[in-house]
C-alpha cells in the first residue's frame, strides 16, 4: 500500500482507528492528517453511498471517489478554517442556504449557483459561530471517459444522502459522551 507521507500527493487513505478523547482531539488530528478525516467519514460514506467510493488522502482534505468519477465527495473534520455559520452566505456564489439540525448539531447546507455542488458544514461543538467543523462537499462530475461540455447537475437525492452522512458522523464521532 502506498502511504501519503509528505502531504504532497494524492494517495489511497490509510485506514486508522478514529481517535477517542473528544471533539478537540479528533478535530486537531484531522487538521494535521487527512487520513484521520477519511477515517471519520469512511463508514458513513460506505453505508449511505455504497462501497464503490474509496477514500483518497490529499494535502488538506480527504476525497471519496468511485471508478466512473460521476461524484466526488470531499470531507473534513478540522479545527482549521472559518466558523461553519458563515459558509454559503454569499448569494453571488451560493443558493438554497439552510440552517438545519443533523445528528443533534447545527449545520449549514447550500448548493452552488450552477447546481453541480452541494455543501454541508456542521458544528461538532453545537455552535455555528465557533471555529471547528465537520464538512462534506459533493460534486457532480463528468463521467470518466465521456467527452462532453455539459456539466451535470447534482440530483436532489444526493443532497439528502450528503446530509445523512454528516448526521451519521456527528452522531457516531461527536455525539453525547464523546
Amino acid at each position: 500500500m502506498v502511504v501519503n507521507t509528505d502531504g504532497s500527493d494524492c494517495d489511497p487513505a490509510v485506514d486508522l482507528d478514529v481517535l477517542n478523547g473528544g471533539v478537540d482531539v479528533v478535530l486537531n488530528a484531522g487538521a494535521r492528517n487527512p487520513n484521520v478525516e477519511c477515517a471519520v467519514f469512511r463508514a458513513a460514506v460506505a453505508a449511505v453511498f455504497g462501497g464503490a467510493f474509496e477514500p483518497v488522502a490529499t494535502p488538506g482534505a480527504c476525497w471519496f471517489v468511485e471508478p466512473q468519477h460521476r461524484l466526488r465527495i470531499e470531507v473534513g473534520a478540522t479545527v482549521l478554517g472559518d466558523r461553519p455559520g458563515i459558509f454559503g452566505s454569499d448569494p453571488n456564489l451560493w443558493t438554497d442556504r439552510q440552517i438545519v439540525t443533523l445528528g443533534q448539531k447545527p449545520a449549514v447546507a447550500f448548493r452552488n449557483l450552477t447546481g453541480n455542488e452541494y455543501s454541508v458544514y456542521a458544528s461538532p461543538y453545537g455552535a455555528l459561530d465557533r471555529r471547528g467543523h465537520v464538512r462534506l462537499q459533493i460534486s457532480a462530475e463528468r463521467e470518466r471517459g465521456i467527452d462532453t461540455d455539459v456539466q451535470p447537475v447534482l440530483p436532489m437525492d444526493v443532497t439528502l444522502k450528503a446530509k445523512a452522512v454528516v448526521a451519521s458522523v456527528l452522531e457516531h464521532h461527536f455525539g453525547p459522551g464523546r
